[in-house]
This record gives C-alpha cells, structure tokens and sequence, in this order.
C-alpha cells in the first residue's frame, strides 16, 4: 500500500517568502519529487537539476548525445521509499548549476494513501510566494522583493519565451489555481527531461 509523503519545500535565500508543501506518493521516483518541485515553483525545466540525500547524489545524466542514462542509483529508478525518510529529514534540489538555486526539502510527515486517490498526488497543500524566474538568480528576486516591500513598485524581467518584459510579484499566489494545472505541468516536465529515454 502506497503512503502519502509531505514535504515542505524552500527556495534557499528567500524561503521566508516562497516556500510550498507538496504530497506525493511514496511509489513516485525521486525524479518525481524533482519534476513536481519544479512545477510547483514555476520552473520551466530548461536545466538540469539533482536531489542529494545526506550519503547520495540522485541526478539525471546526460550522455554525449543528450540521451538519458539510467544508472543504478538514477532518480528515475529510485523510489521515494527506497530513501527510508523519517520526519524532519532534509533532502536538497540543485538547479541551473551555478546559479544558486537551492531548494531545501523537509520530510514532514507521512500517512497511508487512502484506496482510490492515487491519482490525486502529487498535490500542493501549501505555500506561498510567486515562483521563480528562469535563468535569473536568488539574489536577483531577493533585490525584487525589496523593491517591491520599499516602494510598492513591481519590478520587470524579459521573459525569453514570450520576448516580452513582464511584472513579476513575489506576494501573489492561488493555491487553487496552481492546482489545476499542477498534474499537467508535471508532465511536460518529465516529457522534457525524458524525452531521449527510450528504456
């Protein structure tokens, strides 16, 4: 029987303002976790990302034609059980190496999986703040969020898929509303990074 693992997720650097809680299922692969975090905070899975335990690194690699490797120890392979996670156990998400994007993530609780919801996880719970800016930096939304406190005025950054310059508001999040499209982000998300990965 499957169990429903929460987890508090915090964007390191700015966790006191963009933060969400996120349920899953322990039958989902660590690379699962990855894309869900992903989707919950915006992201659009243009960089490559790992998920550290304190003994072992779970990362995605891409060999010389960008195909996925599926090692022994992939997070594709890997289930979030197989971690044997016990409360307040702290994993961390790397993305876009080098940029600093840490996300810190805290096994909060874990409870059985009610018969017929399996299609309900993952599902964010809670949260708050804006998600993140691709290829952008924590330092630079934190310098947004304190233009925003200081003087109300809602910073701008050119979004590259759209070519436009939009508004970016750290405080404005629906918890409904990501929730409609959360499943769905998810799976773009896979698609993106899994797409080479004919196992």
């Amino acid at each position: 029987m499957a169990e429903v693992y929460k987890f508090k997720v915090k964007t390191r650097g700015l966790e006191n303002h963009i933060w969400r809680e996120i349920e899953i299922s322990s039958e989902s692969s660590v690379a699962k976790l990855g894309y869900s975090i992903l989707a919950a905070f915006g992201a659009k899975a243009n960089h490559l990302f790992c998920v550290n335990t304190a003994t072992m690194k779970y990362e995605l690699i891409m060999d010389d034609f960008y195909d996925v490797k599926r090692t022994d120890i992939s997070p594709i392979n890997t289930k979030l059980s197989e971690l044997k996670l016990k409360a307040q156990d702290m994993l961390v998400m790397e993305y876009d190496y080098g940029t600093g994007w840490n996300f810190d993530i805290e096994f909060m609780s874990e409870s059985q999986m009610k018969q017929g919801m399996g299609t309900h996880y993952p599902y964010i719970s809670n949260g708050a703040g804006a998600g993140i800016i691709e290829d952008t930096s924590p330092d630079i939304l934190e310098q947004f969020i304190d233009q925003i406190d200081s003087t109300g005025i809602l910073p701008k950054y050119y979004d590259i898929e759209t070519g436009k310059y939009l508004e970016w508001d750290y405080r404005k999040f629906d918890l409904k509303y990501y929730n409609i499209f959360y499943k769905d982000k998810i799976a773009e998300i896979q698609a993106a990074y899994e797409k080479f990965d004919e196992q």
